[in-house]
């Protein structure tokens, strides 16, 4: 993973002001309320946003969370009310690594050359034990393959991505 990464959204800043352009440079980024947090202004765990009595939760690189949703329910997972992942987009824009095995198909459509038929082929032949498996998915050779790695990852079960 780079270091530093630069990054320029046009696209991530909604419809409302598209002339907007943000430059900044993430390791670690989460989406709250909307808005784009990096590094050390991006809250690591639920305990961040929610207070100090919230269940123990680590966000993810790339994760979205609305904080009214999110912390009025009692015990919410990733995926739950209020916390999912960033659109896909947002995800490319900011080459944020999409795990193979766990990834909704939106997410993976944000893969270099993945449209959504090839992110649906991809989650049929779950599990992948590697990012080179992806070969075995019609419509996955060598060149598309190559453009993907960058950003394609297989975490360990029980890891967060």
């Amino acid at each position: 993973m780079l270091a530093a990464l630069v990054v320029v959204l046009a696209a991530w800043l909604r419809p409302a002001a598209p002339e907007l352009l943000v430059v900044t440079a993430c390791d670690f980024a989460v989406e709250v309320d909307g808005a784009l947090r990096c590094d050390d202004e991006a809250p690591r765990d639920l305990a961040a946003l929610c207070g100090a009595g919230s269940p123990a939760a680590a966000l993810a690189h790339g994760d979205a969370v609305t904080t009214a949703s999110l912390c009025a329910v009692a015990s919410p997972q990733s995926g739950g009310d209020g916390w999912g992942r960033m659109r896909g987009d947002d995800l490319e824009a900011l080459s944020i690594p999409v795990d193979l095995n766990r990834a909704a198909a939106s997410e993976l459509e944000s893969l270099p050359g993945i449209g959504p038929e090839l992110a649906r082929r991809i989650v049929e032949g779950r599990p992948y034990a590697t990012v080179d498996e992806l070969q075995r998915v019609r419509g996955i050779g060598p060149a598309r393959l190559t453009a993907v790695r960058p950003r394609a990852r297989v975490e360990p079960s029980g890891q967060v991505p």
